[in-house]
């Protein structure tokens, strides 16, 4: 065995991913102290540390985005090794869609970050908001943030839907030669999206893992148990089934049938495209903790919902039915 199969991925990753307090006095002339005041606040509260010093007046929102771009500027420099001919930003035209329920905490951050570090991996981009029937004033501030930039766009369910639905309405909406979604709710990084971009040339899909999961063990029992009921019963080997980090050539997003309205979303679109025989590859990718509002995956309703969709996957194992041939 090489010496080398040792290495954790993690160690990998956090080389690839430098993190935000590493760029922020390139911006920011914070002193010393003030950047250690603000690492232990972040250790006593749920907030990021740009978040922080943004409460304690230590930094503006425009300098966190130039802080954020100082990151992604790094982040295209290392990856130049894994590109070959190819080079960043990617000429290519990427859509993103951010399904949003109740996520105005951090929906500006989010779009911010967005905004911030797509022009430095991408030519052309636009991020789309799938607000789910939000009561917390989601769309309202989406609406807001669109009006100002041409890059965002809101789509909008009077009442929710489910994940699936909003899933479904934010890849049908997309323009992009490139579509991807993930969760608006904090929980991925954008620095990890040129791992997932420079293996599209030779894929038809590629995916996310979350190497190391920020959530308690009954999630993660729950997350492996729904693996492993969906490799059995539809065939579907990846390791991280519902890893909301996904982007597929839009060639692929044309032909998939999206039927499922909740959780049981990604098993249908992952289900055509194993069974369709399509190029997967599956990269490793950072999760952390959710700071704000409410998770839903775990809700009783939510879980009865995706079993009483799962039967009507069952038709995707025959493969004459699966990417718009049946």
């Amino acid at each position: 065995m090489s010496k080398f199969m040792s290495i954790d991925v993690s160690q990998v990753m956090e080389l690839e991913r430098p993190s935000f307090g590493q760029f922020v006095r390139q911006v920011v002339p914070l002193r010393v102290s003030e950047l250690e005041e603000c690492l232990a606040l972040q250790q006593a509260s749920p907030k990021r540390l740009g978040e922080i010093m943004l409460d304690l007046g230590l930094i503006t929102r425009e300098q966190i985005k130039e802080t954020l771009v100082l990151q992604a500027k790094w982040v295209a420099n290392a990856m130049r090794g894994d590109l070959n001919s190819t080079t960043l930003p990617m000429p290519t035209f990427l859509s993103l869609c951010l399904p949003a329920y109740n996520e105005r905490p951090v929906i500006r951050a989010m779009l911010d970050s967005a905004c911030s570090i797509l022009p430095e991996f991408v030519q052309k981009f636009e991020v789309i908001v799938v607000d789910d029937g939000s009561k917390d004033g989601t769309g309202e501030l989406v609406a807001e943030y669109a009006a100002k930039n041409s890059n965002v766009r809101l789509v909008r369910h009077e009442t929710n839907q489910g994940y699936g639905g909003a899933v479904t309405s934010g890849l049908r909406s997309a323009r992009g030669d490139y579509v991807g979604f993930m969760d608006s709710d904090g929980q991925f990084s954008l620095l990890d999206l040129p791992q997932l971009l420079c293996r599209l040339h030779n894929n038809d899909v590629v995916i996310g893992f979350r190497y190391q999961r920020a959530e308690a063990w009954p999630r993660r029992f729950n997350a492996w148990a729904w693996n492993r009921l969906i490799r059995a019963m539809l065939g579907v080997r990846v390791r991280d089934l519902d890893c909301a980090f996904k982007i597929f050539d839009r060639s692929v997003v044309d032909r998939l049938s999206l039927t499922a309205t909740g959780a049981c979303i990604n098993a249908e679109i992952m289900a055509q495209c194993v069974r369709g025989n399509l190029s997967i590859s599956e990269v490793p990718v950072a999760h952390y903790p959710r700071l704000h509002g409410e998770p839903t995956g775990a809700n009783f309703g939510v879980i009865l919902r995706a079993f009483r969709e799962l039967p009507q996957l069952w038709k995707y194992r025959e493969s004459s039915l699966v990417l718009g041939d049946g």
